[in-house]
């Protein structure tokens, strides 16, 4: 499979830093926002998008403060691209494309970011397995429900292939709206399957250590829990973890791996990127340990970052209805996958780019 990155312009030699570089201004066609960074630790570079005030809103429970709580069921449903959720509290929770839910007869991954309502009654959400083969409850786990989600796809290959099924439900083809015609036809849980190998192998070439977990070898959650990876983890968090609270007006991030622009995240307010941050930086550095290219690129400019995301905002683009009157589009150009979760009236609930 070919390797997907944004390359930055020009190399640059490499800058290691902890601190603020100048701000770029950028965004003024939706209220301005700033760029700074670069923020990194060995091959992970961190990019912080600011805004102030965000786009206000409130402040959802995440998925897992919800089912740690027991105020979201996720349920089994027999089928392996298809869950419940069941939102029995009186928040909203919102559920990140990415997340990896742990339990049921198998693993899964959330293909589309969502809100689910308070009092949501049966909702159902479309998944990837992660976990190839099991179809049974693992250990003294329930095979009806899901215990957990802390953790998130660490693979650019997998988040294209939730990208590409999102956009075939949101524009059939023949509809005339946003098509990738590049996977037509392809059997996109395979790529997911292929994803998740490729995340093991790379893991177990990085760290010289089979990460596969004997509980279940094909299980990437259980692979994530290793505890050599969560010791190299430990690093990226001393360096980088506190960037969300140390920079209360950030709302979402942009990060490179070795150069090459991978993609990122923007949120409503502080508040949720807070939250959110530490296992979207476990992810990115997961992907930076994995990463095997040894490159002469420097880490990118502001510049160069602005671009990106500006240029995730031309695509042609496709959306549908959500859940609590919300709406999902999709946008695609030849460098940038983006898709963005709204509330009624426009206003954001949660962007993600990924470099194509």
């Amino acid at each position: 499979m070919r390797k997907h990155g944004f390359p930055a312009a020009a190399a640059l030699a490499a800058v290691i830093a902890t601190g603020w570089t100048t701000p770029v201004a950028a965004g003024a066609d939706e209220g301005s926002y700033w760029l700074s960074g670069p923020y990194a630790h060995d091959k992970l570079a961190v990019y912080l998008i600011h805004r102030e005030g965000g786009y206000g809103g409130p402040v959802p429970l995440t998925l897992n403060e919800a089912m740690q709580q027991g105020l979201i069921e996720v349920i089994e449903t027999g089928e392996v691209e298809e869950l419940v959720v069941r939102n029995t509290g009186d928040h909203e929770v919102f559920i990140q494309s990415g997340d990896i839910l742990k339990g049921g007869k198998q693993d899964r991954v959330l293909i589309t970011s969502m809100i689910v309502p308070p009092g949501s009654g049966d909702l159902s959400v479309g998944v990837f397995c992660v976990e190839r083969g099991r179809w049974s409850g693992r250990g003294g786990e329930e095979a009806s429900g899901f215990s957990q989600s802390t953790v998130r796809l660490p693979s650019s290959n997998g988040r294209i292939a939730l990208f590409e099924q999102a956009q075939r439900w949101l524009a059939p083809e023949g509809a005339g709206a946003a098509w990738s015609d590049w996977s037509d036809g392809e059997d996109l849980q395979s790529r997911v399957w292929e994803s998740v190998g490729e995340v093991q192998a790379d893991l177990a070439w990085a760290m010289s250590l089979d990460v596969a977990d004997k509980r279940s070898p094909s299980s990437l959650q259980l692979s994530l829990e290793n505890a050599r990876l969560a010791s190299a983890l430990e690093r990226y968090k001393a360096n980088l973890g506190s960037l969300a609270q140390r920079n209360p007006d950030a709302v979402g991030y942009v990060f490179a791996i070795d150069g090459r622009i991978a993609g990122g995240d923007e949120f409503a307010n502080d508040g949720l990127f807070r939250k959110l941050w530490p296992r979207q930086l476990t992810a990115a550095a997961t992907e930076a340990i994995a990463d095997k290219d040894v490159s002469t690129w420097g880490h990118p400019t502001l510049a160069e970052i602005e671009a990106f995301i500006d240029a995730a905002r031309i695509g042609e683009a496709a959306g549908m209805s959500m859940p609590g009157d919300m709406n999902l589009v999709t946008l695609e150009t030849d460098e940038v996958l983006h898709t963005e979760l709204l509330r009624p009236g426009g206003l954001l609930v949660h962007r993600s780019f990924i470099a194509f």
